[in-house]
């Protein structure tokens, strides 16, 4: 009788137990929703990356509605895998910044450079298919490419970086093993991921495991990492003046050195991955290297040093590497410097068309033949 009547009461608590678990994710919901005016759902998981934007997609972003494609890409018409004749092909990639967070969609720099090119007629009509995407960054686009990029036969891929957020991203996700020459062929964790109930997230992901969709344990976790880093607080974080990377809050605490050094490793190597994989493609590559507003910021000294040393140390890189760059700072800084951006990285739409110009004369330089109007390489003109 005892032994029934105990069983009996743990069946009671441990229905208890998952009722109340389930009416707080519940409550934790709600109470999320409803901070934001706007739905977080348009991203999902794929099973190489663990955000992506959603294809067919139509919602608003910062007050700024768009659709998608049946590929995820923002107000980027149909798209045929096989380039029409005629059409030169680049495949841009990039994050937020890329994806124009806060700009009209034909404000957005790849769209300025679609227009710029185009602009004098020619034996080829180029075309520019934007891929970025919130939430996205270096090793996002090394998988992208390796996975599904190159089906859509592009004849030059242009690659976004901004450091401050970047190489934070880089620090907070893994390679799963199954690496080829450096390049991941899926990527695991980071700062996002979409919840159970398809809402995106902020929080700090090892996964994709279940109990990171939820919002009980985000919550969770981002008040024990708050906690940990007002008792312990770690380094860079803690003491550097004028640091610029971005974090969050709660994750500083997890943006240790030796982490934020991962980080610099991740990003750098998914570049060379990608740059490695293009050129056995036969296919021409170009970064471009956004400085972020702390670069332009005079009466912040400290921060402008601080940002302008990380635009160095990716040079410094980028030489190293053989990975073609371009660095538009000089651009944005006689068009206006910090006016020219919104928060620390988002191009305004000035800021957009300074660099999506600046974009076009380097193109034209480095890949397009007499009269900048001809490709000079890329599989159109190989084959």
């Amino acid at each position: 009788m005892r032994s029934r009547l105990l069983l009996l009461a743990l069946i009671f608590f441990g229905l208890l137990a998952v009722l109340i678990l389930l009416a707080t994710e519940f409550w934790l919901r709600y109470s999320f929703l409803g901070e934001s005016e706007e739905p977080r759902d348009h991203a999902e998981e794929s099973w190489y990356l663990p955000v992506r934007i959603k294809g067919d997609y139509e919602g608003v972003f910062w007050d700024i509605p768009f659709v998608t494609n049946a590929y995820g890409f923002r107000d980027e018409p149909p798209l045929d895998p096989v380039p029409p004749e005629g059409e030169f092909r680049i495949l841009s990639l990039g994050d937020s910044i890329g994806f124009g967070l806060g700009v009209a969609s034909q404000d957005r720099y790849a769209q300025v450079l679609q227009r710029e090119l185009n602009h004098s007629p020619g034996a080829y009509r180029f075309r520019v298919v934007n891929a970025s995407g919130q939430g996205y960054s270096p090793s996002s686009y090394a998988a992208y490419i390796y996975q599904e990029g190159l089906k859509l036969n592009p004849d030059l891929v242009l690659v976004q970086i901004e450091l401050c957020n970047d190489v934070t991203d880089e620090a907070l996700l893994g390679w799963p093993s199954g690496v080829q020459a450096s390049l991941p062929e899926s990527v695991r964790g980071g700062r996002y991921v979409v919840g159970w109930d398809g809402q995106l997230l902020g929080t700090w992901s090892r996964g994709p495991y279940f109990f990171e969709k939820t919002y009980t344990y985000t919550v969770l976790i981002r008040k024990l990492l708050e906690s940990l880093h007002r008792i312990s607080p770690t380094e860079p974080f803690r003491s550097t003046r004028g640091l610029t990377y971005y974090a969050m809050g709660y994750e500083k605490f997890l943006l240790d050195r030796e982490r934020i050094d991962a980080g610099w490793t991740r990003l750098f190597g998914a570049l060379g991955g990608i740059r490695d994989l293009l050129e056995r493609e036969r296919i021409p590559f170009l970064l471009l290297l956004i400085p972020s507003r702390f670069v332009f910021r005079k009466e912040a000294p400290e921060h402008a040093l601080f940002a302008r040393e990380l635009m160095d140390r990716a040079i410094e890189q980028c030489r190293s590497r053989q990975i073609p760059y371009l660095d538009p700072s000089r651009d944005l800084r006689q068009a206006g410097g910090p006016e020219l951006y919104f928060d620390f990285a988002h191009l305004t739409g000035e800021g957009n068309r300074v660099t999506g110009r600046a974009l076009a004369r380097e193109i034209r330089r480095r890949y397009l033949g007499a009269g900048g109007t001809t490709p000079a390489g890329g599989r159109q003109s190989i084959d």
